[in-house]
């Protein structure tokens, strides 16, 4: 009667009081990680500078080719070389200039400027991305977080287990195979430890990629997600927020790059004209003069006609292939989203599933099957049972947060909603009353 009033109590403690681990490090806070993402990732500096790059091309398409100066000596002697200076009977200085036909480096300054506007909404095309990626590492660590959390109370409880169970054989109560039973399961789960921890490096480790970091930087836990389901009110301007997105925004102006270079071809059509103008130096004969010349290209002969017209039809198709892929890019953005969206309701039916029906159905299952064991009805490999599946169900809803906060992640870039202003609204990051709350 002692041995079995003692054997309940035991297995009280086991479940009813917490298991003590040592205190948490400093809490990760995403938004910290962002702002420093997209200041400090190498792949975006090297885009914002791409960028800088980009926008010098204007004032080189505005500007004028080179003038050019140079001395001529006609009616030089052979026997003065090689100073023409020497017995030539003239020398002639001369400075000419290529002028463009009146608006072609309008035209030109256009489509550099376009190409600029391009780059630059590519660039912000970049910093979705960055963000999405970090925050689905960042939610891949805090699942990896709570699965060693919960290993870590599972090796506890299994200790427990496996010490209950060799008392109980050493007072004839058990048998062996329970002693066992435990122990292998106990090293099934410390090695399952050991493999969540390296993953847990390797996540650490692709954070610190992408913050640009030393990859052995330490960094803190992820806390407790304050999880938020979208309203429909947000769903709607998601869906008028299309055409915000950074990708469609470059690719229109990449349509206007195209038709300003087609407007280029076309003022090939219309010549450019080099004017000269030469002072002759005069060592015999009459006093010193000047002399000038213009001429100009005739592009629109037979004999480079050609060259002009399939650059015309060639910069007329490229602006058709461009259009075509804004309208593909806009149909695979309806889709992205529409999947986000799908991803997002999916995530959360399974999430508040595991939170509301099945972790209160394996706690009543792992209860019972305690009590049961207390009194000698139920055996330790099926309270093993019960405990796994209940520890399985705790990870899963955990696995399914994460999986809603990228899905969210996901819905945020394909609409391509500005990080800054995402958290601003703060859907996805802890709030300070939760900061507060896990300090206390």
């Amino acid at each position: 009667m002692i041995s079995y009033g003692l054997r309940y109590i035991t297995i009280f403690l086991f479940f009813i009081l917490p298991v003590a681990h040592a205190e948490d490090p400093p809490a990760l806070v995403l938004g910290d990680l962002v702002a420093e993402a997209l200041d400090n990732n190498p792949s975006l500096k090297a885009a914002r500078y791409q960028k800088l790059a980009v926008e010098t091309r204007i004032s080189q398409a505005k500007a004028w080719e080179a003038p050019q100066i140079g001395v001529e000596f006609p009616l030089t002697p052979v026997s003065s070389f090689p100073n023409p200076f020497k017995d030539s009977m003239e020398t002639d200085y001369f400075v000419q200039q290529k002028i463009p036909f009146p608006g072609k480096t309008t035209i030109m300054a256009q489509s550099e400027r376009s190409n600029s506007e391009m780059t630059a909404w590519s660039v912000k095309s970049l910093e979705n991305i960055t963000v999405r990626d970090l925050k689905n590492v960042y939610y891949d660590l805090y699942l990896v977080q709570k699965k060693i959390k919960i290993n870590a109370e599972s090796q506890d409880l299994m200790r427990q287990f496996a010490e209950l169970a060799r008392k109980q054989y050493e007072l004839g109560k058990g048998n062996q195979a329970d002693v066992l039973r435990a122990q292998t399961e106990l090293s099934m789960l410390i090695n399952e430890g050991s493999t969540m921890k390296q993953e847990k490096q390797v996540m650490e480790t692709m954070i610190n990629t992408i913050l640009g970091r030393s990859p052995e930087q330490p960094l803190g836990s992820v806390p407790d997600i304050d999880v938020h389901q979208l309203s429909s009110k947000k769903v709607k301007s998601d869906e008028t927020a299309l055409k915000k997105r950074p990708e469609l925004k470059a690719m229109d102006e990449n349509i206007r790059m195209k038709d300003a270079e087609l407007a280029l071809a076309k003022r090939d059509y219309y010549p450019d004209i080099m004017l000269r103008l030469m002072y002759k130096s005069m060592k015999e004969g009459p006093d010193d003069y000047f002399s000038t010349m213009i001429s100009m290209d005739i592009p629109f002969l037979f004999l480079s006609g050609g060259k002009i017209k399939g650059r015309v039809e060639e910069s007329r198709l490229n602006i058709l292939k461009a259009k075509e892929d804004l309208r593909a890019m806009e149909n695979m953005t309806r889709f992205q989203i529409r999947e986000a969206m799908n991803n997002v309701d999916t995530n959360h039916r399974t999430m508040e599933f595991y939170r509301s029906t099945v972790i209160p159905q394996a706690e009543q299952t792992r209860e019972a099957m305690g009590a049961a064991y207390t009194t000698g009805t139920a055996e330790l490999f099926s309270l093993i049972e019960a405990l796994r599946t209940e520890l399985g169900a705790r990870e899963n809803y955990h696995g399914s947060v994460a999986a809603y906060m990228k899905s969210l992640a996901a819905l945020d870039q394909a609409t391509g909603r500005d990080p800054v202003i995402i958290l601003s609204e703060n859907p996805d990051t802890p709030s300070k009353n939760m900061e507060r709350k896990s300090h206390e």
